[in-house]
């Protein structure tokens, strides 16, 4: 009886990590798109709970600080996937985290890829760029 239970363990585990091998393999797709733009900014922003479902946040911005490429994955399994948030794209980034169609914990994973956008303007422009 605890050779079968563990033989269904190890299968269980090992379909886990196939599936988040996956799931990275989706997420780094999804980078190497967004760099290959000519210009703009990247930013990429998480919220994890312990336990609940959390979000992931990919933005980028042109020169002028408005979006123009939004993703968000949210869920719980390795089978959430990115979707498109058009309501997002045409946004300014400072106005970006005042959307009410956005859940607490895709608003906070957006936080963090406005804040790394930001970094990134700091980094390359000095103070000047960045007004919130």
């Amino acid at each position: 009886m605890w050779g079968k239970f563990i033989i269904i363990f190890a299968l269980i585990w090992g379909l886990q990590f196939l599936l988040t091998q996956l799931q990275v393999r989706q997420y780094r797709n999804h980078i190497n798109e967004f760099t290959k733009r000519k210009s703009g900014y990247l930013g990429t922003g998480y919220y994890k709970k312990r336990f609940g479902t959390g979000a992931l946040v990919m933005l980028v911005c042109d020169e002028e600080l408005e979006i123009v490429e939004a993703k968000i994955m949210k869920g719980i399994t390795v089978f959430a996937r990115f979707r498109d948030c058009k309501q997002l794209i045409g946004k300014k980034i400072a106005d970006s985290n005042n959307s009410e169609f956005l859940s607490n914990n895709e608003k906070n994973a957006l936080k963090g890829a406005v804040e790394m956008i930001q970094k990134e303007l700091k980094k390359g422009k000095g103070n000047e760029a960045w007004t919130s």
